[in-house]
């Protein structure tokens, strides 16, 4: 039996479920229950995944996790760990507080971990580095340079040079970009990600997309349909801030490269 890991926020829920569907090795799927756990719950519904879903509140429930949940069990069990998005004005004493724990934590029943972060204002810049003296390997998302991405923009891009080829092709034009799950909880994110002080004072990011310059955004088509509203909140988006839209195409495989990687380094151990 070998437990893999995914630790990742809301953001990458699809890619999650994309992975899951295509790895028949896979004999079980375990979701950690808690308040952000909901969104990935449905999708795994939808597909027909068989999941289980355990609560796991202090560090000796996740100690003796194999014992409680996996007695007996063979093959490969999948264990998705799914954190709350961080505001802005929270980052420096949470999200880097919230991802450590989940890693130490899961590190004690998992053969290795994934991690569906970027570099989140180089937050996690040290991460490995952090995480190297565990026995357990912890695999991060790069690009095929072998860079952390900066963010979930980028990874969904497929790192920083496709990055940066897409900006080009931009022309000039200040471009704000939407994933299907960013799109899915734009207001949220404006109000995480400091455009606006909160929901209530949504008003507020106008300005700022303003001042800015800011007068398109780019619907990241990802190849993955199971946030069935995306077309829907992108026009949502682009219509509160007078933008014109455009479309830009994308793909997994930065996701399955290190996913990959991940299965590779926990197959090693066995």
């Amino acid at each position: 039996m070998q437990v893999m890991g995914i630790i990742s926020c809301n953001i990458f829920e699809d890619e999650i479920v994309h992975l899951v569907e295509h790895d028949r090795e896979v004999s079980k799927v375990i979701i950690i229950k808690n308040e952000n756990s909901g969104g990935i719950v449905r999708k795994l519904e939808q597909i027909g995944c068989p999941f289980r879903e355990v609560n796991l509140e202090n560090v000796d429930e996740h100690r003796f996790f194999r014992e409680l949940h996996l007695e007996n069990d063979d093959g490969v069990t999948l264990v998705l760990n799914i954190l709350e998005i961080v505001g802005a004005n929270q980052r420096r004493t949470k999200l880097k507080l919230n991802v450590y724990d989940a890693i130490l934590r899961m590190s004690l029943f998992s053969d290795g971990l994934l991690l569906l972060y970027g570099l989140c204002g180089n937050m996690l810049k040290d991460i490995e580095a952090d995480f190297e003296h565990l026995k357990c390997p912890v695999i991060t998302l790069k690009d095929t340079e072998g860079n952390i991405v900066d963010d979930c923009i980028c990874a969904t891009l497929g790192g920083k040079n496709s990055f940066i080829d897409v900006v080009k092709s931009l022309e000039g034009k200040r471009t704000f970009m939407l994933t299907p799950m960013w799109a899915a909880n734009w207001e949220r994110m404006i109000v995480a990600n400091g455009f606006a002080r909160s929901l209530e004072a949504l008003e507020e990011s106008r300005m700022v997309f303003r001042v800015s310059k800011y007068t398109q955004v780019a619907k990241i088509n990802t190849g993955l349909s199971f946030q069935q509203d995306f077309d829907s909140r992108v026009y949502e988006f682009a219509d509160y801030y007078s933008f014109d839209v455009r479309e830009i195409e994308a793909d997994q495989a930065i996701f399955e490269r290190c996913y990959s990687e991940l299965k590779s380094a926990v197959m090693a151990l066995a």
